[in-house]
């Protein structure tokens, strides 16, 4: 299968599910809440991956959203890794190392 292919099916289906998500969870939380009004009031600080939670519904959509990047990447290594292309792989790899530092490890150092 064409490399173009492939990430772009990761693409939409990956932004498929996360808009699945985050629309459900929405829907879940105004059906679940009628009576907040102001969605920003709502406390947020004990919010847990709680998978009946809606916020915490909601939450897994923007996870995935944000991890879509990181698949992309992980994707173009392969590709590049099997295509055998050195400069390439090794450009990507720094990129993957890069982001999974910062999505990792970033936040623990700034606490």
């Amino acid at each position: 299968m064409d490399e173009k292919k492939i990430i772009s099916y990761t693409l939409r289906y990956g932004v498929i599910i996360s808009s699945i998500l985050i629309i459900s969870g929405l829907f879940i939380f105004l059906l679940k809440e009628p009576s907040v009004k102001d969605v920003y009031a709502f406390n947020t600080t004990a919010l847990t991956l709680n998978p009946l939670n809606p916020l915490s519904i909601s939450l897994y959509g923007l996870i995935v959203l944000i991890s879509l990047p990181v698949l992309i990447v992980a994707e173009q290594v392969i590709i590049y890794a099997s295509e055998k292309d050195r400069i390439y792989t090794i450009v990507s790899l720094i990129v993957l190392s890069f982001m999974l530092f910062a999505i990792l490890l970033m936040p623990r150092l700034l606490h």
